[in-house]
C-alpha cells in the first residue's frame, strides 16, 4: 500500500490527512469515506490516505507528533512509546553515534539527542523513518541492509536494537524465532549493546548470553524486557517504572516474610518488579514492611496505606477460605451487586465467578481471589 510515491503523494496532500484525522474512522464510515475519497483520488492514494489517518489517531497513545507521522500497522504495533524511546535514549546519550538495527518506522530514533544510523531491511519503512526523524529534527541516515549479514559499517559504538516480533500472521514468543534470531548479537562489535524483547521472555532462552535484564513498565503495564551489553552492562535483573523514571536495582535481600493471615491493606507491586523479583528492593525503597500471603504467589499484604508508582494498594475489609456458597452469603448479606475481580493463584476466571455468584444487590465490592501458604482465600474490599 505505502510505496515511495505513495508516500510523497501523501506529503503533498497535508490537508487531506488533516481532515481524516478529525473524521469518524469506525468501521461502519470506512466504506463510505472511502468512496467519498475515490472521487477526488486514485484509489490506491484514497485507501492510504484513509489508513494512514487511522493509524495517526491510533498513534496518538505513544506519539506527541503523530498527527504528521507515517506508519504501518505492524510497525506502529511493535513501536516504542515516546517516553520509552527517551529512556533508551539517555543510556546512549554518551556515545556521538548509534544505530538503530531494525528501526521500522524510527520511533525509538526520535527520543536520540546523537546521530543515528537507521538500518531496516523494509524499504517502505525506511521512508517512513527518514520522514518521521525530520518531524523530530533527528540527526539521522538510513541504510537499507538485512541484519541477518555483516553489518554495513564498522565505527559506529554503539546500537539499539528491535528484532521484529511478529510475522503475518501472529506474534512470535521465542527469541529464536526472531526476524533475525537474537543470536546474531554474537557477531557483533558494539561497545554498547541495547535489545529490545519481548516482557514475557522466557529467562532460560537467554540466560546463556549473560546481559542484564531491565522489566520496563510504563502506566503499570509491563512493557519489554531491555537486554544491556557491553559497557551498559549490569548482573542480575533491574525494575524501572515510567513515567516516573525510577529504577530498583538487586541488592540481595532476602524475601518477604510469610504471615499468617492478610493484614489491613493487599499490595500489588508493579509487574516490572514482579518479573525483576525485586520484592524487597521495593519495599525497602519505600520503607513499608509487608509480607508475602504464599511463596509462589506476588501478592502482598501490610499495616500501611501507601500510594505509589511501584505498587497498588487496596483495603481488606473482610477475608475469608474460599467457598462460594458462604462467599455468596457474605456479599448478598452486604447488598453487593457489582464486583470487581481479581485473581492470582485462582482457577476460576472473573466472568465465572461473576455468573455463579448471581448477585442483585446495589453496593459495590473488589473481590480479591488468591492463596494463603498454598489455600485458596478470597480478600473483600467495599465500596
Amino acid at each position: 500500500m505505502f510505496s515511495p510515491e505513495i508516500l510523497a503523494a501523501l506529503r503533498e496532500s497535508p490537508e487531506l490527512l488533516a481532515e481524516l484525522m478529525q473524521a469518524d474512522l469506525s468501521a461502519a464510515h470506512i466504506l463510505p469515506l472511502l468512496t467519498q475519497l475515490r472521487k477526488s483520488y486514485p484509489p490506491e492514494i484514497a485507501a492510504a490516505a484513509l489508513e494512514t489517518a487511522r493509524l495517526r489517531q491510533k498513534a496518538t497513545a505513544k506519539f506527541s507528533r503523530a498527527a504528521d507521522m507515517f506508519f504501518t500497522s505492524e510497525a506502529l504495533q511493535q513501536a516504542s512509546h515516546e517516553i520509552i524511546a527517551r529512556h533508551h535514549a539517555q543510556k546512549l546519550a554518551c556515545f556521538d553515534r548509534v544505530a538503530d538495527l531494525g528501526c521500522g518506522i524510527g520511533g525509538d530514533m526520535l527520543a536520540q539527542t546523537t546521530h543515528v544510523t537507521g538500518i531496516d531491511l523494509d524499504s517502505t519503512r525506511l521512508h517512513m523513518a527518514r520522514h518521521n526523524a525530520n518531524v523530530y529534527g533527528v540527526k539521522a541516515d538510513f541504510v537499507q541492509a538485512d541484519l541477518a549479514q555483516p553489518l554495513p559499517f564498522n565505527n559506529i559504538p554503539a546500537a539499539f536494537f528491535d528484532p521484529a516480533r511478529r510475522d503475518e500472521r501472529k506474534r512470535l514468543f521465542s527469541v529464536r524465532d526472531y526476524r533475525p534470531p537474537l543470536d546474531i548479537i554474537q557477531t557483533w562489535c558494539f561497545d554498547a549493546l541495547l535489545v529490545k524483547v519481548s516482557p514475557g521472555v522466557q529467562i532460560a532462552e537467554i540466560a546463556y548470553l549473560g546481559a542484564g535484564i531491565e522489566f520496563i513498565s510504563h502506566d503499570g503495564e509491563l512493557k519489554e524486557a531491555l537486554l544491556h551489553f557491553g559497557q551498559l552492562q549490569f548482573s542480575g535483573r533491574q525494575a524501572t517504572i515510567l513515567p516516573e523514571g525510577e529504577t530498583l536495582v538487586p541488592l540481595g535481600y532476602e524475601p518477604p516474610s510469610l504471615t499468617d493471615a492478610p493484614r489491613r491493606y493487599l499490595y500489588e507491586p508493579d509487574p516490572a518488579v514482579i518479573r525483576a523479583g525485586l520484592f524487597s528492593e521495593m519495599l525497602a525503597h519505600l520503607s513499608l514492611n509487608a509480607y508475602r500471603l504464599d511463596e509462589d504467589i506476588a501478592y502482598l499484604t501490610g499495616d500501611e496505606w501507601i500510594e505509589s508508582g511501584w505498587l497498588r494498594a487496596w483495603r481488606i475489609d473482610d477475608w475469608m477460605p474460599f467457598h462460594l456458597k458462604e462467599l455468596r452469603k457474605v456479599l448478598r448479606g452486604k447488598n453487593i451487586g457489582q464486583i470487581t475481580v481479581k485473581k492470582r493463584g485462582s482457577p476460576i476466571s472473573p466472568e465465572q465467578l461473576q455468573h455463579l455468584l448471581h448477585l442483585k444487590g446495589n453496593q459495590h465490592a473488589t473481590v480479591i481471589l488468591t492463596q494463603l501458604h498454598g489455600q485458596p482465600i478470597v480478600l473483600l474490599s467495599y465500596g
